[in-house]
Parts: structure tokens; C-alpha cells; sequence
């Protein structure tokens, strides 16, 4: 394990029409469990980069755990003037 890939996760979910809106992240293992537990927003550098992204998100598919198991907000940050999701994990 590398420690890190990239990933596809579940954001929200439209209530209206049930569609699914999902962020390119890079995951990162915080253990040597092959669990992995953080995230942040890829940052897609090079063609290279890009075309990992696209085998990782082909062969693992879109990651549910994290909207399973937490509350995602949707935010701008002051600092960097963009807008991000935040995630908090369900007690």
C-alpha cells in the first residue's frame, strides 16, 4: 500500500431527484489496515496524474463510507476564496 490513492466519494445525495454528487479526493490510510480514513480535494497536476486518478476510480468505484458514517457541509473558505466540503464523522 502506498498510502494514498485517489477516490471518488458520495457527498449528498438530491432529494428531489435522488442524484448523486460526488468529489475527486485524494484518501489517505492512517493506518496499516488498508483502511482509508482522511481525505482532501485531489489536486490533479499532469496527464500522468489524471489517468491514475481514472484507474483508481475505475477499479474501486464511488467511496460510500465516508456519507455513511458522517455529515457533509458545504462551505466557502475564507482563506483560499473556495468553496469545499466538510465532513464530520456521526458520533
Amino acid at each position: 500500500m502506498k498510502g494514498w490513492k485517489f477516490g471518488m466519494i458520495l457527498v449528498e445525495v438530491c432529494e428531489r431527484t435522488g442524484e448523486e454528487v460526488c468529489e475527486l479526493v485524494e484518501l489517505y490510510a492512517l493506518d496499516n489496515e488498508n483502511e482509508y480514513g482522511m481525505w482532501c480535494r485531489a489536486r490533479i497536476m499532469s496527464p500522468d496524474e489524471l489517468e491514475i486518478a481514472h484507474a483508481d476510480v475505475q477499479r474501486d468505484g464511488i467511496n460510500r463510507w465516508f456519507y455513511e458514517n458522517g455529515t457533509f457541509t458545504y462551505e466557502v473558505d475564507e482563506e483560499m476564496r473556495e468553496p469545499q466540503w466538510n465532513w464530520e464523522p456521526n458520533d
